[in-house]
């Protein structure tokens, strides 16, 4: 393993509700460890487990918590087809049969006779949780509809066939089959590159997260994209998403953690390149040699629309700010009743038993790698 990190998340707060993409990320493993407990308890666990593979040069997928961005709450070994997964985010059904399924139990009182004493308590902050949740994800879809308000805009005045071009031409500049490029190939394969889904960033308690430095960090080509809502971003995207599966080439997706039907970047690991929305909440700069930027706004929308409808562009933007400090609180109620919570279940915890729980699993884990060869 090289001990790369790679960091993103599996589930995101949107406004299309809790949405989750582990089938995506976890399905293609050979086994997954569930590990179940309170999920502050479990980021912590997962935290120095990461910390001490990461110190043997292991390679590791760190997948975070989409409430709070600091805690992890899944970690993957893809060399050795091993994950870990916290089980608030693990399905309870579609899990395909082939794949090994353990479980780690790290609950604070497994028997539940103390926590009786605390039912009431943990019953309300419970209730809280899930009130702020729903009021969180309906501000988030008024919010949404705002940002269709603010897309309108540009949309009116967008020049299809320049974009639609643009994602013909890029293509062709960028993903080069195999067999395009004149190099042996398996015919049988046309068509079937491999998609993985994935969310960039999330909509956290402090605001908007984002990994897209650290998930291309290794990628010598990468295409920064400035635009404005409505400028065809995510459909280039999904068109050059598209163009790869026809040439077969492996492709991972990241949805938008606001919007996930809009896809926010695309990197093709095989052919060294990603292209990526760098606009706010999101927005980065070129900061390497292989770094550059595709503006589509000056591509493909009318010559001064910006200043043309300045004033309903400031009213909207004013707006959809406005409403989404608004989500973001909900998800900050929910953030302090979930530390209510988790230090109750800390009160009770036995910390020697979740520690020799915590050394059996590690023992076990390291004994698989070394096994399946993906140490050396």
């Amino acid at each position: 393993m090289a001990g790369l990190e790679r960091h993103y998340f599996a589930r995101g707060n949107t406004a299309e509700g809790l949405v989750s993409l582990v089938d995506s990320i976890y399905y293609r493993l050979n086994t997954v460890y569930v590990l179940e407990g309170d999920p502050q308890e479990i980021g912590a666990i997962l935290a120095r487990l990461s910390n001490g593979w990461g110190r043997k040069g292991w390679s590791l997928h760190l997948i975070h918590q989409p409430l709070q961005s600091d805690l992890l709450e899944g970690i993957i070994l893809e060399d050795a087809g091993i994950g870990l997964i916290a089980d608030r985010a693990w399905p309870e059904e579609g899990v395909p049969e082939g794949l090994e399924v353990r479980r780690a139990d790290f609950k604070s009182d497994p028997s539940g006779e103390r926590l009786a004493e605390h039912s009431e308590h943990i019953e309300a902050l419970e209730h809280n949780i899930a009130e702020a949740y729903t009021k969180a994800y309906e501000t988030f879809q008024r919010t949404l509809r705002i940002h269709d308000d603010w897309e309108k805009i540009y949309i009116d005045t967008l020049d299809r066939a320049v974009m639609n071009q643009l994602a013909v031409d890029w293509a062709d500049q960028y993903l080069v089959s195999a067999a395009d490029a004149g190099q042996a190939v398996d015919t049988g394969n046309k068509g079937s590159g491999t998609v993985i889904r994935r969310f960039l960033g999330a909509a956290t308690w402090r605001g908007a997260v984002d990994f897209i430095l650290n998930l291309t960090e290794d990628v010598p080509t990468r295409i920064f994209v400035k635009g404005r809502p409505g400028s065809g971003k995510s459909t280039l995207f999904k068109k050059i998403a598209a163009t790869a599966s026809e040439r077969g080439i492996d492709t991972e997706i990241y949805h938008c953690g606001f919007d996930p039907n809009s896809l926010d970047m695309l990197v093709f690991r095989s052919h060294g390149v990603a292209i990526f929305d760098s606009t706010a909440p999101h927005e980065h700069f070129p900061l390497r040699d292989g770094d550059s930027i595709l503006d589509v706004y000056e591509l493909a929308i009318a010559p001064y629309t910006d200043e043309k409808y300045a004033e309903e562009i400031a009213g909207v933007k004013a707006r959809y700010t406005a409403s989404m400090q608004h989500a973001i609180s909900y998800l900050g109620e929910v953030k302090q009743n979930q530390d209510r919570l988790s230090a109750i279940y800390r009160s009770l915890a036995d910390e020697e038993a979740l520690s020799r729980q915590e050394r059996l699993l590690t023992e076990e884990i390291e004994v698989r790698v070394g096994a399946s060869g993906a140490a050396e």
